[in-house]
Formats: C-alpha cells, sequence, structure tokens
C-alpha cells in the first residue's frame, strides 16, 4: 500500500507494506495457461531463427531479434498506461486476439519476407502475453507462498516447453512450418476462451496515478534489491537468448539432424520440470534465494565453458552439456522471480513492466552482440560472450540480501 503525503512543492510517495490475499483456484488456472503458453512458445521460438536463415539465407539473423526486442521494450515500458486505461482482463484479451490474427496469416504466408514481419510482430505480442501471466499471477498470490507459487508456475510452463522440441522438429522435418503454425493457432485460441470465461475480472486494481518511466528507473536504482535483482534477470535472459536463437543454428552447422536436436532439446528442458518447485519451496521454508542464485549461476558458467571448449560432435556429449546449462537456469529463473515479487505486489504494474523488461533488453544486446562477432568471428564467438556475461552477474547476485518468509 502507499499513501501521498501532500507538500507545496510536490507528492511524496510513503512505501508501506503492500496485502495480498491468496486465489488457489484462480493460481492453478493460471499455471494451466502457463503450460499452453509454453508449449505453443516453444514449438515457434525455438526454431524461429531456422525460418529466418530460410528465408534470408545467412546464419546472421540476429538484427532481426534485435528490432523485435526494441519495439517490445517500448511496449512494456508503456504498458502500464493501457492497463491504466482498459484495465488487465481486457489487454490480455486484445492481445490473444492480435496473436490469433498474426499466427492466422503466418500459416498464409509460410516462408517469405512478409512472413519474416508477422514473426517479428508475433515476438512482439508473445512478450506482452508473457508479462500479462505475470501481472495476473501476483494478483492472486502472497508473498509467503511466493517461491512455491512461482517454482510451480514455472515448473508446469516448463512441462509445455519441455513438450514441445520433439514435436516442432518431427513436424517441421516432415510437413513445414504451417503445421507449426497451426498447432499454435489452436493453443491460442482455447487460452483465449480461458480468459474470456474466467479471468476477465482480474481481482485488485491498477493504480492510476501516472508514472513516468524515468521515475521507475530512479525508484529501481535507490532500491538495491530491485536493482542487483534486475542484473541478474539481465543475466538469465541473455542466456537464454542466446541459447534460443544460436544454439540451434550451431547445432545444425555441426552436423546433427532437427529430429536429433529435438531430442537434444527435450532432455535439455527436463532440469525445469525436476528442480524448479523443489527449489521454490527450499527457497520459502529453509535457505531463501541468494545462495540458490549463485549456485545456479556458476553452473551455468561452466556449461558454457563447456559450449566453448568442447569440439565434440557427439549427440550424448551435446546432450549431456546443454542438459547441464539448464540444470543451472532452473535454480536461476524461479529465484530471482521469487526474490523480485517479494518486494512487491500485483498492483506495482510500473515495476513488474520494468522488471520483465529484462527480457527485451537481454535480447536486443544479445542479439546485437551476435550480429557483430557473428560477422567477424563466427557463430562460436557468441557463446564466448554468453559466457563473459555470466560471469559478470554473478557479483550483484553475491551482493544481494538474502529473504525467508516461511520456515
Amino acid at each position: 500500500m502507499k499513501r501521498s503525503i501532500k507538500t507545496n512543492t510536490k507528492i511524496e510517495i510513503v512505501e508501506q507494506k503492500h496485502s495480498e490475499s491468496l486465489d488457489n483456484n484462480k493460481i492453478r488456472l493460471i499455471t494451466f495457461l502457463g503450460f499452453l503458453f509454453g508449449f505453443s512458445v516453444a514449438i515457434i521460438g525455438y526454431l524461429s531463427a531456422i525460418y529466418f536463415r530460410e528465408v534470408l539465407g545467412t546464419d546472421n539473423v540476429g538484427f532481426l531479434y534485435t528490432i523485435s526486442f526494441i519495439i517490445i521494450l517500448i511496449v512494456l515500458l508503456n504498458l502500464h498506461k493501457i492497463l491504466m486505461r482498459i484495465g488487465r482482463g481486457r489487454t490480455l484479451m486484445i492481445t490473444l486476439t492480435l496473436q490469433i490474427l498474426v499466427i492466422f496469416a503466418l500459416i498464409l504466408a509460410d516462408t517469405s519476407l512478409f512472413g519474416v514481419i508477422l514473426m517479428m510482430i508475433y515476438y512482439i505480442l508473445y512478450a506482452v502475453v508473457w508479462v500479462m501471466f505475470d501481472i495476473v499471477l501476483e494478483a492472486y498470490s502472497t508473498d509467503g507462498e511466493t517461491g512455491r507459487i512461482r517454482g510451480l508456475f514455472l515448473s508446469v510452463m516448463g512441462l509445455g516447453i519441455l513438450c514441445a522440441p520433439l514435436y516442432a522438429t518431427n513436424v517441421l522435418d516432415k510437413f513445414g512450418f504451417s503445421a507449426l503454425f497451426l498447432t499454435s493457432l489452436i493453443l491460442y485460441m482455447i487460452m483465449f476462451v480461458i480468459v474470456l470465461t474466467t479471468l476477465n475480472h482480474i481481482r485488485g486494481h491498477v493504480k492510476r496515478r501516472h508514472i513516468p518511466i524515468i521515475e521507475t528507473i530512479r525508484k529501481v536504482a535507490k532500491r538495491t534489491e530491485l536493482r542487483n535483482i534486475y542484473l541478474v534477470s539481465l543475466v538469465l535472459r541473455y542466456f537464454f537468448a542466446t541459447m534460443t536463437i544460436f544454439m540451434p543454428l550451431y547445432l545444425i552447422d555441426l552436423g546433427f539432424s532437427l529430429p536429433q536436436i529435438g531430442w537434444m532439446f527435450t532432455i535439455m528442458l527436463l532440469p525445469f520440470i525436476l528442480f524448479e518447485y523443489p527449489v521454490g519451496i527450499l527457497a520459502d521454508k529453509k535457505f531463501g534465494e541468494k545462495g540458490i542464485l549463485i549456485i545456479g549461476l556458476i553452473v551455468m558458467a561452466l556449461a558454457s565453458l563447456l559450449i566453448v571448449m568442447t569440439d565434440s560432435t557427439s549427440f550424448y556429449v551435446w546432450t549431456a552439456i546443454l542438459f547441464f546449462s539448464r540444470v543451472g537456469a532452473a535454480l536461476v529463473e524461479p529465484m530471482q522471480d521469487a526474490y523480485f515479487y517479494r518486494q512487491i505486489d500485483g498492483s506495482n504494474v510500473a515495476l513488474i513492466n520494468f522488471f520483465r523488461s529484462s527480457r527485451a533488453i537481454a535480447y536486443i544486446v544479445s542479439t546485437g552482440v551476435a550480429t557483430v562477432v557473428t560477422y567477424f568471428f563466427g557463430l562460436e564467438a557468441v557463446f564466448v560472450m554468453m559466457l563473459i556475461v555470466i560471469i559478470i552477474g554473478i557479483y550483484p547476485a553475491v551482493t544481494l540480501k538474502d529473504s525467508r518468509i516461511s520456515r
């Protein structure tokens, strides 16, 4: 909660302890939506670089993601204005509707320059949907359950993502991109119906005070814990961006087939199912987030070092390295979410939007860097840069103040 103290020159916003209440039914529903969303995103996301390369005829496709995520960043930093005008439920429904139309157009466009533009719009809308699910989930959560709720949501969404690569690579190999877009279309239509019938009126209200982005940045910069967890989030998203876009291209260059990559990615994603919910419980009850975050980042750094150093073309070696990399990510992802959401409540839409902008910024930086280093040094140099970023990211994790709510 906040109260305003009015003076002659300004309105001072005084932070007070926020109040929240738990709604398990809504949380279960949103978690199921996370599964559908995860599957839909992954069947396209892991293969989008292949789509771009097929159309443009080059591995250097990073600039397309850079443009897309610059737009995403602008949209997310202004999303709270839309939410204040039309509400969270309507914003989510409108975004889902637009995404359905874009995917339908992708089916008709197939692999073409127009399809590239549509794919970029798809990325913009999916980023908004992801943030909206975050906002809705927070509206029905409490601080004492944050680690478990976020861990469960991410685990179930991870299950959806886990189911996608093997399906997507085999469907692409046999039927082409149109079949993948059709699957995604069906999933988004199911999500739209569920949101329309059950989440049209979301509990609580969005704060209606206009919050300039500069004010939000200053607020995050002054609060050490928010600033440092944002930096950790940037590192994690940089890792995801690099691995999602460039690893499929790198594996193809090493001689692996699409079905082989599908199996690799399916096994690679298992840690998100195995670890995210349990570590959420551990963070709530015993250890807090800080130690788990640091361990996860160290594991990610070691895995990145293996990616850079190995010259093997063995299916089993690469599957093991990729699995190891996601063990680290599966420790970091729920912890950075839980740590951040302990600091705020669901009405702090501007802060949530800013925190989720880390994904856009990371993609902008990652793809921008990749465009340059790929041109001069080749695709492998992209993973060297990823290793450097992860090592740097350990410092802000170490400086976090640990937090535990329940025991």
